[in-house]
Formats: C-alpha cells, sequence, structure tokens
C-alpha cells in the first residue's frame, strides 16, 4: 500500500486509475494507495474542525469546496439504457449494489403509499425501486443530469416521481413533512451534515423516520468524521471534486442525538450486504412491550393469554424485562395493570441495565395506593444503555395483572 504524499504523485495514481481495462481493475488499483489522515485535535462538532477539513479539500483539489462540485458528467442517453451499475459490465459489481439496495428497502418501516423524499438519488435506482413498490417519492439532487435521468426512467416504467434540482438544503424548504427520508450513498456528501440534521427535524412526520443506507460510518474510521482518504475516495476527490466523508459510529449517534433523533443500526448480515441505519424524532420515542411477550420473565406469576398473574406473593420477582435499548435522556417506565383484577400489597420496582448489575432507579410501593392502574418510574440515562429492564419484587401479599410494559421518553 503505497502512501501518497505529494499531488503530482496522486495525478500519477489516478492517470493509472483511469487507464485501467475494466471496472474490476480499476477496484485493484484503488487498493494500492492512500493518504495518511492529518491529526485533528479539536471538537469534531465546532467550526474548527469543519474548516480543516474544508481545508484539507482544498489541499487535494487545489479549489474550495461548494455543491456545484458535485457535478457528473455523463451521456444521458446512454444511462437511460443501462445505467449505472449494469455499465460496468461487472456481475459483481451489479450483484453488491442490488443487495445494498435490498438491505435499505427491507428496512423501510413506513406505511404502504406513503410519502418519500429521498436526497442524492444520483442514477435512481433506490429512487425507481421505491417508486414501482408503491410509495409517492420525491427525489433531489443537485446535478442535472442525474435528475433528467431519473425523469425518463420515471417514464419508461410508467411510475411518477417527482424530482427537484437542488442540493441537501431543500429540506430547510419543505412545506409538507413527509413520512421517511431516505440517504443511501450519498450522506457523505454533506459538508454541513450537522445543519442537514437539523433541517430534517420539520421534514419528516412526528411519526417519521430517516433512513441511511451503505453510509461509510465505521468505527474503523480514523478520525470522529472526516474526508475519507483511501484509494477510491482520492480519486473521487481529485479527479471529480466530489466531496467524500466518513464517520465514525459513536460521532454519527452523538450527531444525531444532538440533532434530536434517535439512532439505531441494523448491522448487514454478510459482507455483501449494506448496514442501514434508521432514525426518528427523540421525543416521540415509546415502546410498549405485552406482557404476553417471550422478552418479559416472571418467577412467581403464572401466565394468562392477558399476560402475567401474581395472586398474594410476599416474596419473589413479580416480573422483568423486557431488555431494550434506550437513548439517552429522561424516561418514564410503566407497568400496566389490569382494572378488572385485584391489585394490593407492597413491593419494590427498579429499573436496572445489563444483567442487573446497574440499577439506575428504585423505590417502595404499595399497590392499594396506585393511580390509573400502572406502577410507575422516572430516571435518566446519560448514553444510550442496552438490555434495560423494569422489575417487580413483592415483599408483602401482593397480587395484581401485569397487561404490559412502556416505556416512553420523557
Amino acid at each position: 500500500m503505497e502512501s501518497i504524499a505529494s499531488l503530482a504523485r496522486l495525478d500519477a495514481k489516478i492517470a493509472e486509475c483511469d487507464a485501467a481495462a475494466s471496472d474490476a481493475a480499476l477496484r485493484e488499483i484503488f487498493a494500492t494507495f492512500r493518504m495518511e489522515p492529518p491529526l485533528v485535535g479539536v471538537n469534531p462538532f465546532s467550526s474548527e474542525y469543519l474548516s480543516a477539513q474544508m481545508a484539507l479539500y482544498k489541499t487535494i483539489t487545489e479549489k474550495n469546496y461548494q455543491v456545484t462540485n458535485e457535478e457528473t458528467k455523463f451521456d444521458i442517453d446512454a444511462a437511460a439504457r443501462r445505467p449505472f451499475p449494469y455499465g460496468t459490465n461487472s456481475a459483481e459489481v451489479v450483484g453488491n449494489q442490488l443487495l445494498a439496495i435490498g438491505s435499505l428497502l427491507r428496512r423501510l418501516d413506513v406505511p404502504a403509499g406513503a410519502r418519500i423524499l429521498e436526497f442524492g438519488p444520483g442514477w435512481g435506482n433506490t429512487t425507481l425501486a421505491m417508486a414501482m413498490a408503491g410509495y409517492e417519492v420525491t427525489a433531489v439532487d443537485i446535478e442535472p443530469r442525474f435528475c433528467e435521468l431519473i425523469k425518463r426512467r420515471a417514464a419508461q416504467n410508467d411510475v411518477s416521481i417527482q424530482v427537484v434540482n437542488s442540493d441537501f438544503m431543500w429540506a430547510e424548504n419543505v412545506k409538507e413533512p413527509y413520512d421517511a427520508v431516505v440517504f443511501f450513498e450519498c450522506f457523505h456528501h454533506c459538508a454541513d451534515h450537522m445543519r442537514l440534521l437539523k433541517a430534517l427535524r420539520t421534514a419528516v412526520k412526528p411519526e417519521g423516520r430517516v433512513y441511511f443506507g451503505a453510509e461509510p460510518i465505521t468505527d474503523e474510521f480514523p478520525a470522529p468524521w472526516g474526508l475519507r482518504l483511501d484509494g477510491e475516495s482520492l480519486w473521487a476527490i481529485r479527479k471529480h471534486g466530489w466531496l467524500e466523508l466518513g464517520f465514525t459510529e459513536k460521532y454519527f449517534e452523538q450527531a444525531l442525538h444532538s440533532a434530536g433523533w434517535d439512532v439505531v443500526k441494523y448491522a448487514s448480515g454478510d459482507h455483501f450486504s449494506a448496514n442501514v441505519w434508521e432514525a426518528k424524532h427523540l421525543e416521540n420515542v415509546e415502546v410498549v412491550v405485552p406482557a404476553t411477550s417471550a422478552s418479559i420473565g416472571s418467577v412467581i406469576g403464572s401466565r394468562t393469554k392477558q399476560g402475567i398473574t401474581v395472586e398474594g406473593s410476599s416474596n419473589g420477582w413479580a416480573f422483568f424485562g423486557p431488555y431494550l435499548r434506550l437513548p439517552a435522556g429522561k424516561w418514564i417506565a410503566k407497568a400496566i395493570l389490569a382494572s378488572n383484577s385485584a391489585t394490593c400489597g407492597v413491593g419494590t420496582v427498579d429499573v436496572c441495565a445489563g444483567s442487573a448489575a446497574t440499577v439506575i432507579a428504585t423505590e417502595v410501593v404499595d399497590l392499594s395506593r396506585l393511580s390509573r392502574n400502572a406502577i410507575q418510574v422516572t430516571f435518566e440515562v446519560s448514553k444510550a444503555t442496552t438490555n434495560v429492564q423494569m422489575r417487580f419484587f413483592c415483599t408483602e401479599g401482593v397480587s395484581f395483572a401485569l397487561e404490559a410494559i412502556e416505556f416512553r421518553h420523557g
């Protein structure tokens, strides 16, 4: 692996790439060179950090970054017949692309016919797939050629797609929020990604979702975020002027959380499929798990079709579970009890994490004094926490019927 130290040497490697006989040969050359990342010892959320990344971009491209640098020149007529990845004549590239798109599509948790906003659709493969699946799709791309290509492909497939020639910050002008926003291999082209994440708050319905598919988000990245300096990225930055960013998982989660989003990663099942990240409005995070679920256990209770029933117990765990992942913030845990069953006795309720090793909150409860037939605990976690459970230990004549456990962001 050659470590590039000068623009002259980088240009020589790019010329070698341009002379490659096939797409496969081109990718083999990509793997032979890189640049060493500079040290940036400031807050990754600061303006100084952003300035350092833009200065590095200018060093490599010899020009300032602006969104018009994302221009992509290609033959629209030829692309309408055989768009990427088919034009590579590589079954491997085609297969990998289809698997990555499939990884995203199968995670879309939006109703049939929902309105979806896609940014940076490029060749339109994900766009066409969503439209043909019955979604109402709006595609926003900075490149007018891509916009024209998507219009032609939509006509060829007899589907309706609204196409907008604009940049990512079109999100700030959305008048009617969407059910979902989709980024597939494009979020890493956004220079001011924090501004975009905040803009999406009003572009997505309160119950909506944001999806990031096949993005370069990995803890192998050497900095919280910044320019990727592998061979393929250097080729794209130097030759085309494109912005090619990468992110660590920790930074990506922090960035989304600070912008008001909770995010969950769906890891790829194998080498070929893609990781997908799903974000939803942080204040609307709510999980209700019925007591009939296998994720809620009991030592002394009996299971019924309605949930878990405890009758006159003075020693033992009435329920525990459901082992959730919760984002940082204030929470309300609630055990919902059946109103048509006897409720009495005294016990201790707590919320804990891990294998019950970390108790987050605990209190003694007199069930005869409950209001609204629910046992409730408020608590706070300073960071995303896994395996969170709510538990109840009986100490004196406890009777109740548990219907569900609810966690609500408070």
